[in-house]
């Protein structure tokens, strides 16, 4: 598939497209919508690049509280019990 072919499928445009493969002019990854829709152009999983993974788990841990706190919890008891062997 051409560039200008998967642009078009992607619904963006291929200089956009091309700036973003070869990441000149941008400091940040693809947005995940991005990622997602190159994936399912490819016929590969929509959860295939990782940049739509974040995407799904930074919007859900957005949406839900209780989600949020237990990732904190754990993300900060695991940096707490390192600290407490040195």
């Amino acid at each position: 598939m051409s560039l200008r072919a998967l642009a078009r499928e992607v619904g963006v445009s291929d200089a956009h497209l091309s700036r973003v493969i070869r990441a000149v002019g941008y400091r940040k990854a693809p947005s995940g919508d991005l990622a997602g829709r190159v994936a399912r152009a490819f016929g590969l999983p929509v959860g295939y690049f990782r940049e739509y993974r974040e995407k799904v788990v930074l919007d859900a841990v957005k949406r839900d509280s209780q989600l949020r706190e237990e990732l904190y919890e754990r993300i900060t008891q695991g940096r707490h019990r390192a600290r407490s062997r040195l």
